[in-house]
């Protein structure tokens, strides 16, 4: 059996131990296994140009290390991620990996468990392992929130995850489980539902983080602008794509009276960078004048519901800053809000500007509004078939079809460049 194993520590430290007996353990039994230590790799955060969808499909455009990392995976039997937990999620290294697994699915959305995912793009995917180093104060809901969230990860990978194991166990336990396929379905919690946030006291002003690696040019601030735009107080904002600045970044976080942190889901999760910025809080962990503090995901899947796993973790990233929660907006379909015609935009601007003017008011996020914004959570189930058949117009696919003629690319958006000769 082929196995990879993305190992994201991000310092030499006890967990590479493990990771050695736990290789030694598998080829001993003759598997064939590669270990890549990803802080020795040249790899740069997605800044999400879709160049790996429109311009080089199948491979990340900007030829990083990504290139054989991706090819390593998609040929193996199975891959393990493994890394230490980091403010409850594992390693920021681990998550800029996982983000440049984007090339081996498809833009094209299929349906899949009643839902929107993405189309594959290889026939075949490598079962899935997640091997993390615990946290003095991890707990079993810290623990459910990551198998919910990294299986949902591998669904829209086409395969599953298998299992979600914590260095404290023996090693032979997970290397059985890593040669032995789960029965079942899949780990995740199938019904989320939106966790209401806390009232304070309306603030004067508030602290703005924006997530997009886009920085300026993505969706995510847009968003932002227009719930700052009905907030009406002073705000500033900081864009998380200056990785250099994150000493500032967390300085800010620290001094501020309230903050409002906005990203793009990326693989279920937030944008590596993002979790970047979040483990350079880790000063601030249980400090007791921590600002409160408010989310806001979007999208590019059309249901809310793709979203709602990692509000879990938001809000007991929250909790761990011992900083009130003050809710997430979620919006789904957002990829394209940058792009539409202002009049497209015009219902979701106002319902932004109704919820940042409530929160103005009273100190909390509308819940009515909070749901129109959402709106769809998830598409009912007789409707999966009427999505299935729109799916299969050429106009459910003009988006990235357009993007793809514009680069020469579209005959090859098809392409399987990481696929090995049988």
């Amino acid at each position: 059996m082929k196995i990879t194993i993305l190992n994201g520590t991000p310092e030499p430290a006890s967990f590479d131990h493990y990771l050695d007996q736990l290789i030694s353990s598998l080829e001993a039994k003759s598997h064939e296994v590669t270990r890549l230590d990803l802080r020795d790799l040249p790899l740069r955060y997605c800044i999400g140009c879709w160049g790996c969808w429109v311009k080089t499909p199948g491979q990340c455009s900007a030829e990083d290390a990504s290139i054989e990392m991706d090819r390593a995976v998609i040929n193996s039997d199975f891959t393990l991620w493994a890394a230490p937990l980091k403010m409850g999620f594992p390693s920021a290294l681990l998550k800029m990996a996982l983000d440049k697994h984007i090339p081996l699915i498809h833009p094209y959305m299929v349906v899949d468990q009643h839902e929107a995912h993405h189309l594959k793009r290889y026939q075949r995917y490598p079962r899935i392992g997640l091997l993390v180093d615990k946290e003095p104060d991890t707990d079993d809901k810290d623990i459910q929130i990551l198998t919910d969230i990294f299986s949902r990860t591998t669904l829209n990978f086409k395969t599953r995850l298998e299992f979600l194991e914590t260095s404290d166990h023996p090693v032979e336990e997970v290397v059985q489980k890593m040669l032995q396929p789960r029965k079942g379905s899949h780990l995740f919690r199938k019904a989320p539902t939106p966790i209401k946030g806390t009232q304070i006291t309306p603030p004067k002003r508030i602290t703005v983080f924006n997530g997009s690696p886009r920085g300026r040019r993505g969706n995510t601030p847009i968003l932002l602008g227009e719930f700052m735009q009905g907030f009406g107080g002073e705000y500033d904002i900081h864009h998380l794509v200056h990785v250099k600045d994150i000493e500032e970044h967390a300085q800010a976080f620290a001094e501020a009276e309230c903050i409002w942190f906005g990203f793009p889901l990326y693989t279920d999760a937030m944008p590596g960078l993002v979790k970047n910025f979040i483990e350079a809080l880790d000063p601030l962990r249980g400090r007791s004048n921590n600002p409160p503090v408010g989310f806001l995901i979007q999208s590019g899947f059309p249901e809310a519901v793709h979203s709602r796993y990692v509000e879990r973790y938001l809000e007991k990233l929250a909790a761990r800053l011992r900083a009130p929660y003050l809710g997430t907006i979620v919006k789904g379909g957002g990829e394209g809000v940058r792009s539409m015609p202002l009049k497209a935009n015009q219902g979701l601007f106002e319902k932004l500007n109704s919820l940042g003017n409530d929160f103005s008011d009273t100190g909390q996020l509308n819940t009515e509004t909070l749901r129109e914004i959402a709106h769809p959570e998830r598409f009912p189930t007789i409707l999966g078939p009427v999505f299935q058949l729109f799916l299969r117009l050429p106009i459910a696919h003009s988006y990235f079809d357009n993007m793809l003629k514009q680069n020469d690319a579209y005959e090859q958006r098809f392409a399987q460049p990481f696929a090995e000769e049988a």
